[in-house]
């Protein structure tokens, strides 16, 4: 049966890398399995496929090195969206970039340094748990009421965001491909656009998991308690679109549409890339950034 904390598989060859992987992580809220043997360790995964809510691998291992046994993860449809950090002491641009191609969107650097292994365990962590809420989300809600035509919506906080993406997603062809895509760029216009929280202080929100907290008190100050944003969907003969637009100033939103390299040490700045890659045929913001227009081919 499993366990009701998060469980995490971490492979690496090294038996001095677990035990400090083990060391460091003793105090989280986690379970920990560690396995020496890439083959072996992939037999058991391939065995039982839900068993583990992240993977962390080494690159670099014989039998079957982390680039492969990413592979198979991406390639299982039981442990595709799956997050795999990849821990390495390789940090040449192209090396990320063709972890990044393969799927890998969480990296740890070597040697390790325990508050960023803490940061990045608890941003993947918070990725794989919200994500199976939205999927939770989805499976309760009534597809009869999928929209057929225009709308217009507005929002304020999280649990509103988490509804709409639900309406939303049930009303495209893929609801279960779109839904962590509209649910990301939902809360992008709430965080930042509407309360304001910058990169870095998500960053730092994120590693000590303040995140939520810290949503729900801005949300009751004066300064943001009646900033909403506006949703628009359109559905026409060819397409869908869905037009999201925030209160807030904007951001430098070119950095981010792209999934970049000097940035996946960091415990967020992953997800409108993942969503442009995963859910959507398109992506496209106004000039300042803050309003985005996502569409779905149909």
């Amino acid at each position: 049966m499993r366990s009701e904390l998060p469980k995490i598989l971490v492979v690496d060859d090294e038996a001095q890398n677990l035990e400090i992987i083990k060391e460091y992580l003793e105090d989280e809220a986690c379970e920990i399995v560690l396995r020496q043997d890439s083959e072996q360790a992939w037999q058991e995964l391939e065995a039982d496929p839900n068993s583990y809510d992240v993977i962390m691998l080494d690159w670099m291992m014989p039998k079957l090195d982390g680039l492969e046994f990413l592979g198979r993860i991406k390639q299982h449809t039981a442990m595709c969206y799956t997050p795999v950090i990849m821990q390495t002491a390789r940090t040449d641009r192209q090396d990320i970039l063709q972890g990044m191609a393969a799927g890998a969107f969480y990296y740890l650097t070597k040697p390790y340094n325990q508050q960023f292994l803490i940061g990045i365990i608890r941003a993947a962590i918070d990725d794989i748990l919200r994500f199976k809420e939205l999927e939770s989300i989805l499976q309760q809600s009534d597809p009869s009421q999928a929209l057929n035509s225009s709308a217009e919506f507005e929002i304020r906080n999280l649990n509103e965001a988490d509804q709409l993406a639900s309406l939303l997603a049930n009303s495209c062809p893929q609801p279960d491909k779109v839904i962590s895509g509209i649910s990301e760029l939902l809360i992008n216009a709430i965080e930042h656009g509407n309360l304001n929280i910058g990169y870095a202080e998500k960053s730092d929100l994120k590693s000590r998991g303040k995140w939520r907290e810290e949503i729900e008190h801005r949300l009751q100050q004066e300064e943001f308690k009646h900033k909403t944003a506006s949703i628009k969907y359109i559905k026409n003969g060819t397409s869908i679109s869905i037009i999201i637009k925030d209160e807030g100033k904007g951001f430098n939103w070119q950095n981010f549409l792209e999934f970049n390299p000097e940035r996946v040490f960091d415990c967020n700045g992953r997800g409108i890339a993942m969503a442009k890659m995963m859910s959507f045929d398109e992506l496209q913001y106004n000039e300042s950034g803050n309003e985005v227009t996502a569409i779905i081919n149909h």
